[in-house]
């Protein structure tokens, strides 16, 4: 079973989520609460972006259109999966520096359900990317990124059994701490979408007789090694994140350890770029997968 992989060049440079923040209200958690107290104000609805506080709701659109524009310095992969027997399951956000200056900045997650109908006190009866949940909690995890640099940000999750799974999303978002407030990158997967997909019945499983000798590396010069026995015909596969076949390497090793090089640039959809990328490896000794990072 393998996760679910989603990129994201420039999706949101705002994570647009609903929080109540007053206790006895619908849709109320403590996390959200702490997290508009973060921005010093209490009140709804309100948008809060680059340590700003908009209201009146006209100011929201002219704010975010100037915002949104200027490109990101981080490209997004998401990968997760979900088991709805068990309500539970994981997602990775890979935030990558595409700048070149290090940036310090803190992730966010937030698990929201969507077109939820209640009416509040102040007539608002229909709510949108209702915070349900921050995983694991409102204060996120602070990284600093190199130039270049992809970090990996797991998380494990708990749906509640009264949320519907089907108007569920996960959220993640990079900012920068006080003053600024500024954030960088954002994206959102459905809840559903990430139910495991089966391959083909092949077994995936971890391996340590293959590994990549450069990752990240560049894309005519991909190494893999391969500590199997002599003789072994094995089958090297690379894909994209939406799922196309890059490349297809065969052969057949002629020593126990073997170096398999790659080159990208003769790929089968023509010219590829930088960014993540999955391979498979199968033959009679292993079945594996794995990231590569091209620079």
């Amino acid at each position: 079973m393998l996760d679910t992989i989603i990129q994201f060049e420039h999706p949101d440079d705002c994570a647009l989520v609903e929080y109540h923040s007053v206790s006895g209200d619908f849709g109320y958690t403590a996390e959200a609460g702490a997290r508009i107290y973060f921005y010093n104000f209490v009140g709804y609805p309100s948008l809060f972006t680059e340590g700003v506080d908009l209201w009146p709701m006209s100011l929201w659109r002219p704010f975010i259109d100037s915002v949104v524009n200027p490109p990101s310095p981080f490209t997004l992969t998401l990968t997760g999966n979900y088991d709805p027997v068990n309500n539970n399951g994981s997602i990775t956000a890979s935030y990558q520096n595409d700048s070149s200056a290090a940036i310090t900045a803190r992730v966010y997650f937030v698990i929201t359900e969507d077109s939820l109908y209640h009416v509040d006190p102040n007539g608002h009866a229909w709510h949108n990317n209702l915070c349900r949940d921050f995983v694991p909690s409102q204060i996120g995890e602070q990284f600093t990124f190199d130039p270049g640099e992809v970090i990996d940000v797991p998380r494990d999750f708990v749906i509640d059994p009264s949320w519907v799974e089907n108007r569920c999303r996960i959220v993640t978002w990079i900012q920068t701490d006080a003053p600024a407030r500024k954030p960088y990158q954002a994206g959102k997967v459905k809840l559903m979408d990430l139910v495991g997909i089966e391959e083909n019945n092949i077994d995936i499983v971890q391996n340590t007789t293959v590994a990549l000798v450069n990752n990240p590396c560049s894309a005519h010069d991909i190494r893999f090694m391969l500590d199997v026995p002599q003789g072994t015909s094995y089958r090297i596969e690379i894909f994209d994140v939406i799922g196309r076949r890059v490349q297809t390497i065969t052969g057949t090793t002629e020593n126990d350890r073997e170096i398999v090089h790659c080159d990208l640039n003769g790929s089968e959809i023509g010219q590829v770029g930088s960014g993540v990328y999955l391979y498979r490896i199968t033959s009679s000794e292993l079945n594996t997968t794995g990231k590569i990072i091209v620079k």
